[in-house]
């Protein structure tokens, strides 16, 4: 246990070093004006302005307005991007007729589909959820895919041989043996996601959260607020990387004796 420990503050220790160095870095700029002040505040000027926003709820209801417009739409892409992920990696003919779709859907940013979306849904937050839905399901759907295609085929014919069903086959060997790519898949989805809810709620600003922030900010030079818009977001995504696909990939990994 004490051996975990430090391993664990070791890590930590080693992980925080870039982060040192780039506000140390970012001192020096302020410190020698090689960038001016009004562009580049100082760190300490910086962190005065989020503890004022931290203080007085900004923060968090900025935070509560983002994660509104992201996780419903995470979610269901995520739902969607398995359910049909598995279908195509198991079934060639559904494969071949879905993928030339996919591959020309991949190929398009999320936000370009923006203006197409405007025209039917207007400036709501059913927009920003398609522009949302649309990257992360295209992130996902592809490790899924490719988690369910490169199982091991001598898995599956051992199923079959013990009479297996092709539904409990799909849920105690392809689903299993595919999940480490599945994982992968969800962390890209949603760190795809979330950068697409900035460039969203900017444009669709009536329901903007952090990106409304960061835009409104800017153009009012205010540039300590942009710099704590984009700390939040970094920091959204370290924190559910280490207290939700950690705990997640540990949850399911671990059990289905994947990772030891």
């Amino acid at each position: 246990m004490r051996y975990i420990k430090n391993k664990n503050i070791k890590n930590i220790l080693l992980g925080s070093i870039p982060f040192v160095f780039l506000i140390v870095l970012w001192q020096l700029i302020y410190v020698f004006q090689w960038v001016p002040h009004w562009m580049l505040p100082s760190p300490l000027l910086v962190l005065k302005e989020f503890y004022k926003l931290l203080i007085d709820g900004t923060l968090f209801r900025l935070l509560f307005i983002s994660m509104k417009n992201a996780i419903p739409a995470f979610i269901l892409a995520l739902i969607t991007s398995i359910l049909l992920g598995i279908l195509i990696g198991v079934n060639k003919t559904f494969r071949k007729i879905i993928s030339p779709f996919l591959g020309a859907i991949y190929l398009v940013p999320s936000l370009a589909w923006i203006p197409f979306i405007i025209l039917f849904f207007g400036f709501t937050r059913e927009t920003i959820w398609i522009v949302i839905f649309i990257s992360a399901f295209m992130k996902m759907i592809y490790s899924t895919i490719s988690g369910v295609r490169n199982v091991n085929p001598n898995w599956i014919l051992a199923a079959k041989n013990i009479g297996l069903s092709k539904f409990k086959i799909i849920l105690k060997v392809i689903l299993p043996g595919a999940l480490p790519e599945i994982m992968t898949g969800i962390r890209l989805g949603f760190g795809s996601a979330w950068r697409s809810l900035v460039g969203a709620e900017m444009l669709i600003s009536i329901f903007g959260g952090l990106g409304k922030f960061i835009w409104t900010a800017q153009w009012t030079f205010s540039f300590d607020k942009v710099l704590i818009g984009i700390f939040l977001i970094a920091i959204i995504g370290l924190i559910m990387e280490e207290l939700v696909f950690k705990k997640i990939e540990k949850a399911t990994l671990v059990k289905w004796g994947n990772i030891s």
